[in-house]
C-alpha cells in the first residue's frame, strides 16, 4: 500500500514538471500560437511575490495553456496511464532500470529541444536585426502608428519628409502624431481615412496621394500590424513632370556642358558620350568636326583613364576619382591634365553615369617653374656675393650659426677661418681694378677647391674671406689651413699678366674652445688673422696659439 502511494506521489509530481517545462519551452520558441497565448496570459499578471506566488502564476500558465491547447492533454493523460501501471503491478529492479532509461532519454530530448529553442531564437534575432537595417535605410518612408495616432517606429527618409513640412522636427519622431510628418490639412486627410479603416476594420489600402505642401507624388500602402498600422510612401513625383520642362532641363544642361570653358563630357554607365563641351577634342586629340554622341569613349579613347577597370568599381560605390597633373602625349604635344570623374544619378536616385571633366594645367605648371626659378634667382642674388658667386655676410652667418647648432647636438667641433689676401693692393694699384676682380674670383674658386662640398667658403667683402670647417680635432684644421696658404700662393694669370706675390693672412677660432656663439668665433678669428699679418703675413694662426709663419 505503501508503495502505491509513494509511486501515485511521483507519477503527479513528475507529470507535473514535465507540462511545466514543455509549456516553458513553448513560450521561448518562435511558434506563433504559443507566443500568442504567452502574451495574451503574462500581459494580465501581476509582477513581484515570492517564490510561491511565481509557482501559482506558473501552474495558472500550464492550466491556460491546457485549455487553449489540446495537445498538451496527452502529457496529463500519458503520466496518469503510467502511474496507474506502477501502482498496481509489481516492477522488478530490471524494469526499474528501463523505466529510469526511458526518463534519461527524455531528458535528453528535453534538453536538446531547449538547445534548438535557443539555437532558433538567435537566429531570429539576428533576421530582426537585418529587416531593422534594410527599414531603416530604405528609400521608402516607412512608419508605424499607434491606435491613439502616436508614431512608433519610423525611418530615415520618414524625418526628411517630416522636415519639409515641419522644419522643425528633431532627429526622432517617438510620440508624435502624424501630423507632424503630414502637416497640411488636406494632405493629412488623404491619409487618416484608410489609416482608420485599417485599425477598425483590418482593411489593406493601396493607391497613390498628392502632398500638395511638398509638391509631391506618393504611392502609398497602409496595412494593419494587430494594435498597428504601417504606412509605407514611395516618391513617384518624377512621373509627372511635364514633357516640355523636362525638353527644357535637358537643352539647358546640353548648352551648360557644351559652352563649359573646362573640357566636360557626361556619359552614361557604358561610358557613351551624352553630352560633350566643345573643348573636349582638343584636349583628347580627336577630330573637333567628329560627332561624339552617342559613341563610346573607351573607343575613342582607350588609354585614358590608363586605369578605367581600377576605378570602375569606385565610381559604382558613389565614390569621385581623379588624378591631378598627369601626363600625356597628344598629337606629338606633352600635356599636363588634371582629371577627376564622379557618378551621377537619375530622378528616382538610380545611378546615370559619370561626370567627366578634365583641366590641361601644362600652361599654369610651366608659368610655376618660371615663378619657382625667379624666386631662387632672387634667392641666390640677395644671399650670393655678386663677383665670386660665394655666400655673402647674410648667408654665412646663417651657416655659422647652423653649424654650431648641428656640432652642439652631435658633440662635434667647428673650425672658422679668417682670411684677409696679402698682396691684393699691389695688384689693384699696379695692374688696375679690373684684374683685382678677377683676381678674386680666381682665390674663390682655389679656397672651394680646398675643402669638402659639405664645408663652406664666404666672402665678406673686399679681400675678406671665410671659411667653415666641420672638424674631429685641432690637426684637421691645420692640414687645411696648410693646403690653403700653398694655393692661394701659387702665381695667378690674370689675362696675360702674371701675379706672383699674392698670399693669406688665416685667423683659426675653434668651437667649443674659444667661444660657443657665432659672433666670439669672428671676433677672435678676426684678431688672430690681424695678429698673423703682424708676424709676418702669409701664415695662420690660432686664437689661442703661437703663429705659425710660412718660409
Amino acid at each position: 500500500m505503501l508503495r502505491k502511494i509513494v509511486v501515485g506521489l511521483l507519477g503527479f509530481t513528475g507529470t507535473l514538471v514535465v507540462l511545466l517545462l514543455v509549456t516553458v519551452m513553448l513560450q521561448q520558441m518562435p511558434m506563433p500560437d504559443a507566443s500568442g497565448l504567452g502574451i495574451r496570459y503574462w500581459q494580465d499578471q501581476p509582477s513581484g511575490g515570492g517564490f510561491v506566488s511565481a509557482l501559482t502564476r506558473q501552474l495558472g500558465f500550464a492550466a491556460f495553456m491546457l485549455m487553449n491547447m489540446w495537445v498538451l492533454w496527452f502529457i496529463p493523460l500519458g503520466g496518469l496511464l503510467l502511474t496507474l501501471v506502477l501502482m498496481n503491478r509489481e516492477v522488478d529492479s530490471s524494469e526499474m532500470a528501463v523505466y529510469l532509461e526511458r526518463i534519461h532519454l527524455l531528458e535528453h530530448a528535453l534538453t536538446e529541444a531547449r538547445t534548438n529553442a535557443e539555437l532558433y531564437g538567435g537566429r531570429w534575432d539576428g533576421l530582426n536585426s537585418k529587416f531593422d537595417q534594410l527599414f531603416e535605410h530604405s528609400a521608402e518612408v516607412w512608419l508605424v502608428v499607434d491606435r491613439g495616432g502616436g508614431i512608433r517606429r519610423w525611418n530615415r527618409a520618414a524625418v526628411d519628409l517630416a522636415r519639409r513640412f515641419t522644419p522643425g522636427v528633431g532627429d526622432s519622431l517617438e510620440g508624435k502624431p502624424l501630423s507632424d510628418v503630414v502637416a497640411n490639412a488636406a494632405d493629412l486627410s488623404t491619409l487618416t481615412a484608410p489609416v482608420r479603416d485599417a485599425l477598425m476594420q483590418g482593411l489593406v489600402t493601396n493607391g497613390e496621394v498628392h502632398l500638395q505642401q511638398v509638391g509631391q507624388h506618393f504611392l502609398v500602402w497602409i496595412f494593419p500590424l494587430g494594435d498597428d498600422v504601417a504606412l509605407v510612401l514611395r516618391d513617384v513625383t518624377h512621373r509627372y513632370r511635364d514633357d516640355a520642362f523636362m525638353r527644357s532641363s535637358e537643352r539647358l544642361v546640353r548648352q551648360l556642358v557644351e559652352d563649359s570653358v573646362r573640357p566636360v563630357a557626361v556619359l552614361d554607365m557604358n561610358w557613351t558620350y551624352l553630352y560633350v563641351s566643345r573643348k573636349w577634342s582638343d584636349v583628347m586629340g580627336l577630330d573637333p568636326h567628329e560627332g561624339l554622341i552617342g559613341s563610346d569613349h573607351r573607343v575613342k579613347v582607350p588609354d585614358f583613364p590608363a586605369d578605367r577597370r581600377v576605378i570602375e568599381p569606385q565610381l559604382q560605390e558613389g565614390k569621385r576619382v581623379g588624378r591631378d597633373d598627369e601626363r600625356r602625349t597628344v598629337k606629338g604635344r606633352e600635356m599636363l591634365l588634371s582629371w577627376h570623374i564622379r557618378p551621377w544619378a537619375d530622378a528616382a536616385g538610380r545611378p546615370g553615369g559619370y561626370i567627366f571633366t578634365v583641366l590641361d594645367t601644362t600652361e599654369h605648371t610651366r608659368l610655376k617653374q618660371q615663378v619657382a626659378q625667379a624666386e631662387e634667382r632672387e634667392n641666390a642674388l640677395a644671399y650670393s656675393d655678386a663677383l665670386t658667386g660665394l655666400p655673402n655676410r647674410q648667408l654665412f652667418n646663417d651657416r655659422l650659426n647652423m653649424n654650431l647648432a648641428q656640432a652642439y647636438r652631435q658633440l662635434g667641433k667647428v673650425a672658422l677661418f679668417f682670411l684677409d689676401l696679402d698682396g691684393f693692393k699691389a695688384v689693384n694699384d699696379q695692374l688696375g681694378h679690373d684684374a683685382g676682380d678677377l683676381l678674386l674670383k680666381q682665390v674663390a674658386d682655389r679656397l672651394k677647391g680646398c675643402v669638402r662640398t659639405t664645408d663652406t667658403v664666404a666672402r665678406l667683402g673686399g679681400d675678406e674671406f671665410t671659411i667653415i670647417l666641420s672638424i674631429r680635432d685641432r690637426a684637421d684644421a691645420e692640414q687645411v689651413a696648410e693646403k690653403v696658404l700653398n694655393t692661394i700662393r701659387a702665381p695667378y694669370d690674370l689675362n696675360g699678366k702674371i701675379a706672383d706675390k699674392v698670399g693669406t693672412s688665416i685667423g683659426i677660432a675653434l668651437y667649443p674652445q674659444d667661444g660657443t656663439q657665432g659672433a666670439d668665433l669672428v671676433r677672435k678669428a678676426d684678431a688672430a688673422m690681424y695678429a698673423a699679418k703682424q708676424g709676418g703675413k702669409n701664415a695662420w694662426r690660432f686664437a689661442t696659439q703661437e703663429i705659425t709663419v710660412q718660409g
